[in-house]
């Protein structure tokens, strides 16, 4: 509660333009985190099967045959 005092009285001795930047500068914080929050709760989820779905990913037709450079050891 100290610090919040200490704080409230920094604050009312600057200009209108620098609240704004230090409100700015808390929005920041709250928005990184609740966002180092959402990430830590997202990866304990495990993952399944088709997790990756929805990533664009394309193979080439002949992505099952074999290699040339490897086929002396075939």
């Amino acid at each position: 509660m100290v610090l919040y005092n200490s704080l409230e009285k920094k604050l009312k001795l600057l200009p209108q333009t620098a609240l704004e930047e230090i409100s700015s500068y808390v929005d920041y914080i709250l928005f990184k985190f609740t966002t180092l929050e959402k990430n830590a709760s997202s990866q304990s989820q495990k993952k399944g099967f088709g997790c990756l779905k929805d990533i664009p990913c394309k193979m080439s037709p002949d992505f099952d045959e074999p290699i040339e450079e490897f086929a002396e050891y075939m």
